[in-house]
């Protein structure tokens, strides 16, 4: 027994050694070029992505418009649920093509894409979600256990939970514009890359000190509507006209966001139960300085449960000429149930720099950014007698992106067209074979005792961690007493010079398990 508990725990350690980061290689982001979905891809299709992460070394960079090369592999779609309840889609990337033509083979392993519902393994494989573990189908599954008891019931409560919620689409499907996490083994002649460094603005001293005063004069945290507590943490700075605004964000694939109404409140529920993406889907009413934001605006890609959001408030004064827009951008990672405020309400990933950088990833690469600097508030954020939210925890620094004109901005991540829907029957025999498998599977005493086991646990984790990152964030900076602009390495971890800012610092990586905050 001891030597078959030896040769498992061998076998792990095997398997986590060849799935682990090769020693040379790179994480960069890249948006997809060619949809792939389970209901349409087939084995051996070719599947391309441009690499959006600008990386350089002394005296030469990775061309822009350098694009990642593959084929799709293997293909597993759920269809009407006989054989399979789950989807799996697994795409191998082996080429690096340059723009003038040229290829270089390379090892290249998918880790990760951006707010998708779908989760990726050690081999850079993508799994779909089980449309039965949804909230919509628990629902309905209720309600056909109120039909067994009263039968009469059974066709106007399947009509009443059908109008509803929908059940949900077990497939993969990413369209174009996906954005995808890479990590990337690059070929001897671009061997080094590093995040390639952006200029700041200005070029003096007094307009280095006239955009740390208006720094300085920024709240820190923005404020709910209905309760006076410190909401989301005002750190990005935007410089520019209202048009060159819109027309960044546009081009970065960010959407706005539909008033708060009963109408647009109840279209975010069923997406939530539902485990679909919200185009539109409404934001809570933040206030800074008393008012309501001029801008709400959103990026998600198939589930509500994780979004990029950031609010927008126009500042006075000027900046050159330019209006100044503060801002507070923050992630959602996850859905819950709260009671004060009474709904579903949003967890966040507390480390708000990570959507901040990743804010200006997406702007620096529409083309539309002159310049980032990056600036450190005159004072901690847990100063004394300042309100802070809990758990949450910054280096205390405001990114300032100056935008141009934004003219001819970069569009070809714009998003394409969804597969065309199966039809009414095939939806329906797969909603009942699902149903069925589901409730033979797991409607007993040793699954449902092994789930509360597990979730049990998940609990325990999530406390633990909240426990350690309200510990982090009781830590005074990281740089205390200093407001001069910097820049960081490819990972955030230090000063590295002055008058900069490093592209990496808005890779905006959001791989780890993360630990939240309800808002």
């Amino acid at each position: 027994m001891v030597s078959v508990v030896w040769l498992c725990l061998a076998l792990v350690l095997v398997a986590r050694s060849a799935f682990a980061a090769a020693p040379g290689s790179s994480r960069v982001e890249a948006r997809l070029l060619t949809p792939i979905s389970t209901y349409s891809s087939k084995p051996g299709a070719s599947v391309e992505a441009v690499v959006s992460t600008r990386l350089c070394q002394e005296g030469a960079s990775l061309p822009e418009g350098t694009t990642v090369q593959g084929t799709v592999k293997r293909v597993r779609k759920v269809g009407l649920g006989l054989i399979h309840e789950t989807a799996s889609l697994e795409i191998d990337f082996e080429t690096l093509h340059l723009p003038n033509g040229t290829d270089y083979a390379a090892p290249i392993r998918l880790v990760g894409i951006d707010n998708a519902r779908e989760r990726i393994d050690g081999r850079g494989a993508i799994h779909g979600m089980r449309a039965t573990a949804t909230i919509a189908n628990r629902f309905s599954q209720r309600l056909a256990f109120l039909a067994f008891v009263h039968p009469m019931m059974a066709t106007p409560l399947f009509l009443a939970e059908t109008g509803l919620f929908r059940f949900p689409d077990p497939e993969i499907e990413y369209t174009r514009g996906a954005e995808l996490y890479l990590e990337i083994e690059f070929p001897e002649p671009f061997r080094g890359l590093a995040p390639c460094t952006l200029p700041t603005a200005g070029g003096s001293v007094k307009d280095l000190d006239d955009l740390q005063s208006l720094v300085d004069g920024l709240p820190y945290w923005s404020y709910s509507k209905r309760q006076a507590q410190p909401m989301d943490l005002v750190n990005l700075m935007f410089i520019g006209s209202s048009p060159s605004l819109d027309a960044a964000f546009h081009a970065a694939g960010w959407a706005g966001s539909a008033p708060n109404s009963m109408r647009s409140g109840f279209g975010a529920i069923r997406a939530i139960v539902e485990d679909r993406s919200d185009g539109d889907a409404p934001m809570r009413t933040l206030l800074l300085d008393g008012e309501e934001a001029d801008m709400r605006l959103q990026k998600s890609l198939n589930t509500f449960e994780k979004r990029h959001h950031l609010r927008v408030w126009n500042r006075r004064g000027e900046w050159h000429g330019q209006s100044v827009w503060a801002s507070a951008a923050t992630q959602d990672i996850g859905t819950t149930f709260s009671l004060k405020p009474f709904g579903f309400t949003h967890q966040i990933e507390d480390d708000v720099d990570r959507e901040r950088n990743k804010v200006v990833s997406d702007l620096v690469y529409t083309g539309c950014v002159d310049s980032v600097t990056y600036l450190r508030r005159p004072e901690w954020l847990r100063g004394p007698g300042r309100k802070y939210r809990k758990g949450v925890y910054t280096d205390s620094r405001v990114a300032v992106v100056e935008l141009n004109a934004c003219q001819q901005p970069r569009l070809d991540v714009a998003a394409g067209t969804r597969s065309p829907e199966p039809s009414l029957l095939v939806r329906c025999l797969r909603r009942v074979t699902l149903t069925a498998r589901n409730h033979l599977l797991r409607d007993n005493i040793v699954w449902r005792s092994g789930d509360a086991l597990r979730l049990g646990i998940i609990t325990l984790r999530g406390w633990r961690a909240q426990w350690k990152d309200e510990r982090l964030a009781r830590k005074p900076d990281r740089w205390p007493g200093d407001s001069r602009p910097v820049s960081a390495d490819a990972t955030g971890s230090g000063p590295r010079g002055l008058g900069v800012a490093s592209a990496g610092e808005a890779v905006g990586w959001n791989l780890k398990p993360a630990v939240v905050t309800a808002r």
